[in-house]
């Protein structure tokens, strides 16, 4: 054969794959790779490209393999083991997810590109072909043993049977759920739901859902989504953080309340020594918060608002310490922790993710 691509970079997974993290970062780094500060490499990963960009705080689980001409991955970025991502252009924004054994790659094109935006989610055993490109929107997901076809090739086109080599685009805020399939020539709009083990084979308009085989319109704006009133967030966020400490609790975390501020407790051993560690939250949602700091809430260590936080209180409570969670905005502070990320990953049971924002 004139043209030599190995299915799997043997040579590579040898020579890098089962190094340390340290020394495969530092490999890469001397190959001219441009990797940030406090990723993670897994044992058996390794990453062959011309022209590398890996963002700060990434993880790669173990076994992965990520092949291409150009890559990009964003920060905060989680790839998930036994995966493959293998086409030439590959740019995955912020905050985005692969989970456990995502095929990306088949049939392409020198110009394929695989593009995610930022906060999406790719969920476990979904495979997705970018013959020509598969462009996902900001805040989307693609749920698990989804499947995304570039493609239509395998009878005659001098036959008269259909070959297609087209790209799908998937717009911001779209829900794929499992099992669906998409098909060339796929365009879903912002904000369009694909219902379960639906085959997409058109286009599909903004703020829609659609279902079926093939998939068709059942409902669309304003009755889908609905609007939902100010009143009805409050009682939301309200009950979410009532079911949140429940959970808290059933996980070994005593809670306790007091108005707005909520009270997580952790028992930790160090040095044989069995010690308390506690952390307060303070729930912001019936009005909007004032610009200036509330010296009521001195103590705490997240302050979490269902309405938009102004810009210098976000300032204030940086120089505080304070990490602060925007649902409106769905936004959150670069700076983190235990308390906040675990609110974070509980309020994305509820369709709520955020970007992270450094002021």
């Amino acid at each position: 054969m004139l043209i030599e691509k190995p299915r799997f970079p043997i040579k590579d997974i040898l020579l890098f794959g089962f190094l340390p993290g340290f020394f495969k970062k530092l490999i890469y780094r001397l190959k001219g790779y441009r990797i940030g500060k406090n990723v993670s490499i897994g044992f058996g990963s390794v990453i062959c490209g011309d022209e590398v960009l890996i963002g700060n705080f990434t993880t790669i689980g173990f076994l992965t393999i990520i092949r291409g001409k150009k890559i990009s991955i964003g920060d905060y970025v989680n790839i998930g083991s036994v995966s493959f991502l293998d086409t030439p252009y590959i740019e995955i924004g912020d905050g985005s997810r692969i989970n456990e054994q995502v095929f990306v790659g088949g049939l392409q094109f020198p110009d394929s590109k695989f593009i995610m935006g930022r906060n999406c989610q790719v969920m476990q055993m979904s495979f997705l072909n970018p013959t020509r490109s598969i462009i996902i929107g900001d805040d989307s997901g693609i749920g698990g043993n989804c499947m995304l076809f570039g493609h239509n090739s395998w009878l005659s086109r001098f036959e008269g049977y259909p070959v297609d080599f087209e790209p799908i685009e998937i717009g911001k805020s779209v829900s794929v759920s499992w099992g669906a399939f998409l098909l060339p020539g796929t365009k879903i709009g912002d904000g369009a739901v694909i219902g379960a083990q639906s085959v997409v084979n058109r286009s599909v308009p903004e703020k829609c859902l659609a279902i079926g085989f093939p998939a068709r319109i059942v409902s669309k704006f304003p009755d889908f989504p609905r609007e939902v009133t100010w009143e009805e967030k409050v009682e939301m966020i309200r009950n979410i953080v009532s079911e949140m400490l429940e959970f808290f609790r059933d996980s070994g975390l005593p809670c306790n309340s007091k108005g707005n501020i909520y009270e997580v407790t952790k028992a930790e051993k160090k040095l044989l020594m069995n010690i308390r560690r506690t952390m307060r939250f303070s729930l912001s949602c019936e009005t909007p918060p004032d610009d200036t700091w509330n010296s009521s809430q001195e103590d705490i260590d997240v302050f979490l608002s269902l309405w938009a936080i102004p810009v210098n209180l976000r300032k204030e409570l940086i120089v505080r310490q304070v990490m602060w969670i925007d649902v409106e905005n769905k936004e959150q502070s670069f700076l983190d922790n235990d308390l906040g990320n675990e609110i974070i990953l509980y309020l994305r049971r509820y369709g709520v993710r955020f970007i992270r924002v450094n002021l």
